[in-house]
């Protein structure tokens, strides 16, 4: 057919393009990254501006995203993908298995895959409570080619499609009325079932709860500020809505919008979040090990 290159050609411009100089990844830590990842322990927010247009997927950005898997996510994650890594058992909360195609934070309904800005935004800012850092200072291009090695894991990313984002409606202004029916709303759902009445994490369901792979899990109290994908209202009216897969954190999608706001409101009000003020936050076992895996390379 014309315009379509035989099996012979295209093997060929494979070959060829293996054979170009692979595209660099970063070596080392840059000197500005200890300071970023320093801030982001002490409770900022990592930098994430909107990425540009995905690069297209070819031989060199494959080979990128296996190095830069290789150097930053193998020690935990495993060659893989497996979630067991030569570091993994040092972790309280366990590697990400990525051979099952199940992830937490996802801006798609409960039970699909996540889009592939998903898993960029995941890997510029990382998880809250864990040892993943926020790789910000990758370049763009490493970050995606990781993006495309990490979907390599599983073959969901082959046989279905990524869920349709949500779409977060406005957001209401903080007001007392709008945490009144936070709290009661926050009652209604069951929240108090396993993250305790004012979210210290000690619910009567707490002590049973298990992630899908069978390992313990208790929910953190509130108190600690640290949310998995951060403790906005944006992010905590996302979590609401699409649950945290492959944990017992449900959805809520089922709820008003504005019931989810308010359950978001009244958990940053537990959470000592509700004043707008920015404060530092004690350090984290879980994430100065993350540092000491990644930054400090012991």
């Amino acid at each position: 057919m014309p315009g379509r290159r035989s099996p012979v050609a295209a093997a060929l411009a494979l070959a060829l393009a293996a054979c170009e100089r692979p595209l660099p990844a970063t070596r080392g830590v840059p000197p500005r990254a200890a300071g970023e990842v320093a801030g982001w322990l002490a409770g900022g927010e990592a930098a994430f501006p909107p990425p540009g247009r995905p690069p297209a997927l070819d031989v060199r950005l494959r080979a990128l995203g296996a190095e830069v898997y290789r150097v930053r996510c193998a020690p935990c994650h495993g060659v893989n993908g497996n979630g067991h890594g030569p570091q993994a058992a040092r972790l309280g909360i366990p590697a990400r298995d990525f051979t099952t195609g199940v992830y937490e934070l996802r801006s798609t309904p409960s039970g699909t895959l996540p889009t592939d800005e998903d898993l960029y935004r995941t890997v510029s800012r990382g998880l809250r409570g864990t040892a993943m850092l926020p790789w910000s200072w990758l370049t763009e291009l490493e970050r995606h080619a990781l993006v495309a090695q990490l979907k390599s894991f599983s073959s969901r990313f082959e046989e279905e499609e990524p869920g349709e984002p949500a779409v977060i409606p406005p957001e209401p202004p903080l007001s007392p009325a709008l945490l009144a029916r936070g709290s009661e709303a926050y009652r209604e759902a069951g929240c108090p079932n396993c993250h305790g009445p004012r979210g210290e994490g000690d619910g009567p369901s707490a002590p049973t709860l298990r992630r899908d792979a069978g390992a313990p899990v208790r929910p953190r109290p509130f108190a600690d500020r640290r949310f998995l994908r951060g403790g906005s209202m944006r992010d905590l009216w996302l979590t609401l809505v699409t649950g945290l897969d492959g944990t017992p954190m449900p959805s809520y999608e089922t709820l008003p919008p504005d019931d989810v706001w308010a359950i978001a409101a009244h958990v940053r009000a537990l959470a000592g979040l509700d004043a707008e003020v920015d404060r530092a936050l004690p350090p984290d076992p879980e994430e100065r090990l993350g540092f000491q895996i990644d930054i400090l390379g012991r």
